[in-house]
């Protein structure tokens, strides 16, 4: 038996994080990592980051030639056609994932961190109503650590949390329907790229439910991808990916550099983070970005989040939820809320036709600086609503400006309800109960349009 102040399960950024900011306190920390240490890193994704993250919790930003391939002046936003699109200025990166997941290993070992790569996490350790440590599959056999408290960094598995007792709040399962599933490529290309900018493209038949992406990381590499809903019925990623997208650029690919796909969380955060000696971050949380998918600066924010709670509560005694609740109220209050807003957005654009979306497009109703209030606030401006009503009289179609002026109400209702997250887990219960009743108020109204 081993025993730590902290157990972490899952060697992503999330959890690698959270590993570096309680090592550097002081604290004992012990990272369960399934992977071969060589590997830690390695992760299929978009690999493009806002400045703004690294800002937010006091992290060094990348640098071009070491863990980040590229800089971005923004993202631009396309139309089904794609003769229309908004610009969203804002600094990001293009990440080179690998070498980037290979600084958080290395300054969080460097603070004292001890990794146990190819251990496979078994089962949680509960002793009455507290998480007490993690039973693991060594190369040798099995083993238990112990520890005051564990976190569940284990992306959309989550697998330390889903083996805790359903009645406990921070057990509660993900619907299926509130993930996206990606496939994606990085190419190296022979065409001139425009490396300032990250390219979204909305295209209900390309990626229902989602989106297809075009992020150059240098002059003649891009990762390319697509997103869809993951649902009954819903089609398969890779094939959406080579009907479409490897079929469009294929004069153009020198050769695939790497493929492969995965699963998101595209929604608002779990409701309930933290249980007695027990924490949730990153995907394993939901806590990406419901509307473009992006996990990383979000997964970072509630890994020193959780830290910052955990450290305190150490210090003051046992890791109650009592002590650790500041964790989801700060996180809801900086991410959380923006993300149940958006997470209304999602479910609407997941309705939408191309006719619908690029009507947007057509009329002009959302701007740049309109697109960075979406993105970074969660909030849609009135100027949208009253550009969509000058469009929609000449186009005689007022019944979407209704659905608009709707969709607004129940994303301000969102956030607010996000914003008053219960202050202590007494409260909680009552708060869920309303949360409950307020997203299938906007379910109802959704299936009646």
């Amino acid at each position: 038996m081993r025993r730590y102040d902290v157990v972490v399960v899952g060697a992503g950024v999330a959890g690698l994080l959270a590993s570096y900011e309680l090592s550097r306190r002081g604290f004992r920390v012990a990272l369960i990592e399934l992977k071969p240490e060589k590997k830690i890193g390695e992760k299929v994704c978009g690999d493009a980051i806002g400045e703004h993250h690294f800002m937010e919790i006091g992290l060094e930003p990348p640098k071009i030639g070491e863990d980040a391939e590229g800089i971005f002046r923004g993202v631009r936003v396309f139309s089904p056609k794609e003769d229309k699109h908004i610009v969203a200025e804002g600094r990001g990166y293009a990440l080179n994932r690998y070498k980037f997941g290979r600084r958080l290993l290395k300054i969080s070992l460097d603070a004292g961190t001890e990794l146990f790569a190819e251990h496979r996490f078994v089962k949680p350790v509960v002793e009455g109503s507290w998480v007490r440590g993690v039973v693991v599959l060594t190369p040798s056999g099995s083993e238990e650590f112990r520890a005051r408290l564990v976190i569940d960094a284990t992306g959309v598995p989550a697998a330390v949390r889903h083996r805790l007792p359903q009645s406990w709040w921070v057990s509660e399962d993900v619907p299926r329907e509130d993930f996206n599933t990606t496939y994606r490529e990085v190419w190296e290309v022979d065409m001139e790229l425009d490396t300032d900018y990250a390219d979204i493209f909305l295209n209900a038949e390309v990626a229902p439910g989602g989106y297809w992406w075009f992020f150059p990381k240098k002059k003649n590499v891009v990762n390319v991808g697509l997103g869809v809903q993951l649902k009954e019925g819903a089609p398969n990623p890779m094939h959406m990916f080579m009907k479409y997208l490897r079929k469009r650029f294929e004069k153009k690919i020198v050769r695939v550099l790497h493929g492969g796909g995965g699963l998101v969380p595209t929604r608002r955060p779990i409701p309930c983070m933290v249980w007695n000696g027990f924490a949730v971050v990153g995907d394993a949380a939901a806590t990406a970005n419901p509307v473009h998918g992006g996990g990383i600066g979000s997964g970072m924010l509630g890994a020193h989040l959780a830290a910052k709670a955990i450290a305190g509560a150490l210090e003051s005694g046992e890791p109650s939820i009592e002590r650790l609740w500041s964790y989801p109220v700060e996180y809801m209050q900086k991410y959380g809320a923006k993300q149940a807003s958006l997470d209304i957005l999602r479910m609407f654009l997941q309705k939408l036709s191309n006719d619908d979306l690029q009507f947007v497009f057509d009329v002009g109703a959302v701007g740049g600086s309109e697109l960075l209030d979406i993105g970074y606030r969660g909030e849609l401006r009135m100027s949208i609503l009253t550009k969509l009503s000058m469009g929609l009289r000449m186009l005689r179609r007022p019944s979407f400006l209704t659905r608009v002026v709707k969709l607004k109400e129940y994303m301000d209702r969102a956030r607010n309800l996000y914003l008053d997250y219960p202050r202590s887990p007494n409260e909680y219960e009552k708060w869920r109960v309303e949360e409950r009743k307020f997203f299938s108020e906007y379910r109802r109204w959704l299936e009646e349009q």
